[in-house]
């Protein structure tokens, strides 16, 4: 396909079917659909690249490190030597790329059901995920995680879900249900954490508190956290959860394993805005306080697009 660059082309990610977030494309790298989802790779005059996935943004070269520095560090720092992690979705490769900082962790299975986004990603998209799919470490499974979650024996000191957000009809939609945190739990190690991001406090509040509040049925121990990202509109949630009693805002050792991960390379990520990420606004705590709401596989959350 040849590049089409264009001074005239604006596209706008919707985070309500009311509001949106305006961007001005550059060049288009790559339009197209596979088997699951339409695809596009734009360059944009203020957000650099950008992965856009059934028209919604996945990921920009201006912040994606905030939310992928926030999506894996906070969970993999409280265990003490994670070895071996699994992601589900991550289609760029940044989720990987972080991941494999953790110096003990010796095995990252990483399950997208979509083979030609991630052969796309690898070439158009090599600032995010930086060589990390050719990593001896990372085995790469083209399956539905669902799917996979059920057939699979050994289980996991660390879970990542970096799956596209539960749009009705799409093809996450059952990654945020009571019965798949389920499978989830059956896969942690008795000390491993699992971490999902859960969507935008903004625009889609019951959409996070519902996340929460289903986690909570399954895990001991959960906590909600937000970073600022600005790509998605603002506020981005995540909840991080364990088997075992942990307490997130005040992770023991904390600095020490920074320092073993290299923190000083980080772009975002450090002890002080990790006990910042769960400090989280009055509104927020309000509504997942009073959240009674579960998510399950015939009474699914969505979106609000």
């Amino acid at each position: 396909m040849s590049r089409n660059p264009s001074q005239w082309r604006w596209f706008v990610d919707w985070g309500t079917p009311w509001c949106g977030l305006l961007i001005k494309s550059k060049e288009i790298l790559y339009s197209g659909r596979t088997r699951y989802q339409q695809v596009d790779i734009v360059e944009s005059e203020e957000l650099g690249r950008c992965l856009i996935l059934d028209g919604a943004i996945q990921s920009s070269t201006s912040d994606e490190r905030i939310y992928h520095e926030a999506l894996v560090h906070p969970g993999l720092l409280s265990c003490s030597s994670p070895r071996r992690v699994m992601v589900i979705g991550g289609g760029e490769g940044a989720t990987i790329r972080e991941i494999l900082r953790h110096r003990s962790v010796e095995k990252v299975v990483m399950i997208d059901i979509d083979e030609e986004l991630i052969e796309l990603t690898k070439r158009y998209l090599p600032q995010m995920h930086e060589g990390s799919f050719e990593d001896s470490r990372v085995e790469l499974v083209f399956e539905d995680g669902k799917e996979y979650l059920r057939r699979v024996s050994e289980d996991f000191d660390g879970i990542i879900l970096d799956a596209t957000d539960p749009n009705e009809g799409g093809p996450s939609q059952l990654l945020y249900t009571k019965e798949f945190y389920q499978l989830v739990f059956e896969k942690l190690s008795e000390e491993g954490v699992v971490v999902t991001q859960a969507t935008s406090p903004f625009f889609s509040l019951d959409c996070f508190s519902i996340i929460h509040h289903t986690m909570e049925q399954v895990f001991s121990s959960v906590g909600a956290y937000c970073a600022p990202v600005r790509t998605f509109g603002g506020l981005w949630g995540f909840v991080v959860a364990s088997k075992a009693e942990v307490n997130w805002v005040d992770l023991p050792e904390l600095e020490a394993r920074l320092e073993q991960l290299g923190g000083e390379a980080l772009h975002f990520y450090n002890s002080s805005v990790h006990r910042g990420l769960f400090a989280l606004p009055n509104f927020i705590r309000r509504a997942l306080e009073g959240e009674e709401r579960v998510a399950t596989d015939q009474n699914k959350v969505y979106m609000p697009v």
